[in-house]
């Protein structure tokens, strides 16, 4: 489809009808198939007067579709020549020429964007934005296409493979216990167990299949020459979705082992992890932290203590779980256990250890940015307007929306009433790709510390995401201090469109490794026994001042050795602020809106010091700091 061309506004769902009933001398090619069975881009040809219009699809239909609307458009570029011109051209040789250009304009742009995309982005994982208005369950959205063509047009479904392949084996499937927006199918071949999501069963039976046949074509010799080029597209993704589908298991798999004491702690819509990796050796991935949540703190219940948590989704809470972690590990390298931090001769500046990796999984895609956009859509209007923006969640519900307005909260305004603005998960993780994970106080131990990678369970769309983790302020930011950068980690993901969800849990887990489970009420910001987070403001920051005690920096970063105002600490890394100023400045420079600060009140509360012995107990039979 031509998508320059604004005027073109015709009826999809009515246009194939119309079309059969007008135009009788129409003829139309076989179709061939594009890319891998179980995403397959389908092309035809309509050939009418003497003309040919190629029409690129999700499904058989689709691709009719954009072939009548080619045929449109070339009609209607054709009438408004004539229109201006008075006379019509007759050469033949120009009209072949204007129809090839009409042609080649009128590919589909999310197919030449793709095709872009694999041929110039070999870090990343090319996503096709499929329709989902035709075929949702026949082909389940991947992160691979392959825009090289490949006759495959009677696909037979990976279940039907899988049993005639295994025909002398009984095969078992399970219906597996899932507490997020995806059904979980699992399927027993050859005594191992492979695992499917979906938005519904059949489609995560299928999927389970896939991923069956996948690993079974790596360890086994599968001679199947019925099956050949089937298999062989399957493998074509098979590295990305087996990261993916690791991380998941892995995830999942340590949160079934939780315990709870009511199950309704147990249900969640969205569960992240960080997992850390060595050597990117998958068999050295191990889930550091965990969290659940989708609640953010209501107005009535803000703390001039730093003692609420004010954002409880589970990609925020999972990081904040992660710095916990870091300061654990920061205690282990000064004590001289073993660590993930490698430590200067003062102890006062450390290192990541060499080859150490964190990596990202979300389940689905974060909320904001990342998120608005319509699988329905047969434009995806990259350059609109509303693209980039910074957006704020909803207190006491659900979305995000565009942060114009708000450029500023009080904390007098939102004890009236006003909503108190949390930003979204997108610009959160933006800001992570150039400020790093370790935060604020962080830095004055460590340098940046970046995710290696995103993997994301559902919602996936490469281009979305690529803009709002670093695609749209990459070529805006170049006043960056030394260490820091616009960070480009590795995107990967699957775009299964979840079952819509109409209630979402009040509860938040979060779970860290040797520290257990911890369960919070999202409105709140505190645990469900009414007591501080273990990651909320002062129980980090009185990590940090444990930290600043063990190695011997309290005069260097502390200007009063027995209280300290939590805002003055956060203004002591002048690195870290100037990083962190020219991110929002240009966010605003770019017209993406200003980033909305809680209120200043929030920020000024006091901590207590105190002496060195009771901030921290050395003792080699116990490796866990003491609060």
């Amino acid at each position: 489809m031509n998508m320059d061309n604004e005027s073109l506004s015709i009826d999809n769902s009515t246009l194939l009808r119309d079309f059969n009933e007008t135009q009788h001398n129409q003829e139309w090619s076989p179709f061939i198939c594009y890319g891998p069975s179980h995403l397959p881009t389908f092309k035809v040809s309509l050939y009418l007067n003497g003309n040919r219009f190629d029409g690129h699809g999700s499904s058989k239909k689709r691709a009719k579709i954009n072939a009548i609307m080619q045929y449109k458009s070339f009609t209607m570029n054709c009438n408004a020549d004539s229109e201006t011109n008075n006379t019509i051209e007759s050469d033949k040789s120009a009209f072949k020429r204007k129809c090839t250009f009409l042609m080649e304009n009128s590919l589909p742009k999310t197919i030449a964007l793709e095709s872009q995309v694999a041929v110039n982005q070999t870090t990343e994982t090319p996503v096709s934005k499929r329709n989902y208005t035709d075929n949702l369950i026949e082909y389940p959205p991947s992160k691979n296409l392959t825009i090289e063509p490949q006759v495959a047009i009677n696909q037979t479904s990976a279940i039907s493979m899988l049993h005639e392949i295994f025909s002398g084996q009984t095969l078992t499937y399970e219906h597996e216990q899932s507490h997020g927006l995806l059904e979980t199918i699992s399927v027993i071949v050859s005594g191992n167990k492979y695992i499917g999501y979906g938005k519904n069963k059949k489609e995560a039976k299928e999927i389970a299949c896939r991923n069956a046949l996948k690993s079974l074509s790596k360890v086994l010799s599968i001679d199947n020459l019925k099956y050949k080029n089937q298999l062989e597209m399957l493998l074509t993704d098979y590295g990305d979705s087996k990261i993916i589908d690791y991380f998941a298991g892995i995830t999942d798999k340590i949160y079934q082992k939780l315990e709870f004491t009511e199950n309704k702690f147990k249900e969640y819509s969205v569960i992240a992890s960080i997992i850390k990796m060595t050597e990117e050796d998958l068999n050295s991935a191990q889930v550091i932290c965990l969290a659940t949540g989708t609640k953010c703190l209501s107005g009535n219940y803000m703390s001039l203590n730093g003692e609420s948590l004010h954002d409880c989704h589970a990609e925020i809470l999972t990081r904040r779980c992660l710095m916990k972690y870091f300061y654990k590990e920061l205690m282990e390298s000064v004590k001289g256990y073993p660590s993930i931090f490698i430590s200067d001769s003062n102890k006062s500046k450390f290192k990541l250890a060499k080859d150490i990796t964190f990596h990202l999984y979300i389940n689905t895609a974060p909320c904001g940015e990342g998120r608005v956009y319509s699988f329905s859509d047969t434009e995806h209007q990259l350059n609109r307007l509303s693209r980039g923006l910074l957006r704020s969640k909803i207190e006491n519900g659900a979305g995000t929306v565009s942060v114009f307005g708000r450029e500023f909260q009080t904390y007098d305004g939102v004890a009236q009433g006003e909503r108190l603005v949390t930003m979204s998960c997108s610009d959160k993780l933006t800001r992570w790709n150039v400020l790093g994970l370790q935060g604020n106080l962080l830095s004055n131990f460590v340098e940046p510390i970046y995710l290696e990678s995103i993997s994301i369970g559902s919602m996936f769309n490469l281009h979305h995401i690529k803009r709002t983790i670093y695609g749209r302020i990459e070529n805006s930011i170049n006043r960056l201090p030394q260490n820091y950068k616009v960070h480009k980690p590795k995107l990967r993901g699957y775009s299964i469109l979840p079952r819509r969800s109409t209630t979402q849990s009040s509860y938040c887990t979060n779970w860290i490794v040797s520290e257990g489970i911890e369960i919070i009420k999202g409105s709140i910001g505190r645990t469900i026994e009414n007591k501080l987070s273990r990651v909320c403001k002062t129980s980090l920051a009185n990590e940090y001042i444990k930290l600043c005690s063990a190695t011997n920096n309290l005069l260097t970063l502390i200007e009063n050795e027995n209280n300290v105002f939590y805002d003055s600490l956060k203004n002591k890394n002048e690195n870290y602020v100037a990083a962190k100023n020219e991110l929002l400045s240009t966010f605003k420079s770019l017209n993406f809106g200003t980033w909305v600060h809680k209120p200043e009140e929030l920020k000024s509360f006091e901590l207590h010091v105190g002496k060195k012995s009771d901030n921290i107990t050395y003792n080699s039979n116990n490796q866990d700091c003491e609060s």
